[in-house]
């Protein structure tokens, strides 16, 4: 459905000529790909088995995101400002999407510097805990 519909918000977006309504149009569309693109990771997610993020993938979110989270909070400023400067109400309502995204942006990857980029440390309990748990053998004789 997400992905028919940004098709059809091109074909729509192809035919105007006004910048602002084709920016927009644009503009829906993509998040919508974008949604079509989350909904095939959601199911991904549900119905095959994730491999581990390696340390090397660890290191590299940690660097990376956080020079991201800087850059969106500077994005967010400059939005800010900008929105003060005009008083057209086109350009505001674009300004204020550009900022409404940032927003967003910086939200999400906030949520991944503090919720996935950071490394998880295998104690010797949680070690004993996966190999014994549920093993057939605990408790028993010769196990």
């Amino acid at each position: 459905m997400e992905k028919k519909h940004a098709e059809n918000l091109k074909i729509l977006a192809d035919r105007i000529k006004h910048p602002v309504m084709k920016a927009l149009l644009i503009g829906i569309a993509n998040d919508s790909e974008k949604h079509a693109q989350f909904y095939t990771a959601i199911i991904e997610l549900i119905t095959r088995y994730q491999p581990a993020i390696s340390q090397e993938e660890f290191r590299i979110l940690k660097e990376e995101i956080e020079r991201h989270i800087e850059t969106e909070l500077k994005m967010m400023e400059t939005t800010k400002q900008l929105f003060t400067k005009f008083s057209d109400s086109r350009i505001k309502l674009l300004i204020m999407a550009i900022h409404e995204d940032e927003v967003k942006h910086h939200k999400v990857l906030t949520s991944i510097r503090d919720n996935v980029a950071t490394e998880y440390v295998v104690n010797e309990e949680d070690m004993w805990s996966a190999i014994w748990r549920d093993s057939p053998w605990h408790g028993t004789p010769g196990g």
